[in-house]
């Protein structure tokens, strides 16, 4: 009974985070999820699958932490593609980092391919819904 509580806390946590950083449905599946209730963050192991209307992000690790707002993904490589047709892009990192203010960090070898544009970087900050890319 107790991990069946652990589970829908752990469920209800983090749509609830997970609403605040997009402003939409989003889906996520994994292997394996755990809370860690004293570093306030959700972790989800192997084959983690993060979809919403404007993208889908594959990767093998995924971590929300809610004190920073902020949702670390790890892969070798993580994958991000757009499912928004009217604002196509495709890009591959060590890291994705995904904030609340809608920019989405490619850290380690990351590429991006953006309106017919390649572009490759060891940090690549990019808007997903408007496709406008940042420098830092």
């Amino acid at each position: 009974m107790k991990h069946i509580c652990t589970f829908i806390f752990c469920f209800v946590f983090f749509n609830t985070i997970f609403a605040d950083i997009f402003d939409e449905k989003t889906n996520i599946s994994a292997e394996k999820i755990e809370y860690h209730q004293n570093l306030n963050e959700v972790t989800f192991f192997k084959n983690v699958l993060i979809e919403s209307n404007i993208f889908s992000i594959k990767a093998n690790r995924a971590t929300y932490n809610n004190n920073k707002n902020l949702f670390l993904i790890k892969g070798l490589p993580s994958v991000i593609k757009s499912n928004n047709s009217n604002k196509v892009f495709s890009g591959v990192a060590d890291e994705i980092l995904l904030f609340s203010d809608d920019k989405v960090h490619l850290k380690g070898n990351a590429n991006i391919k953006i309106d017919n544009i390649s572009i490759s970087s060891k940090l690549i900050i990019f808007n997903p819904i408007t496709g406008k890319i940042f420098s830092e």
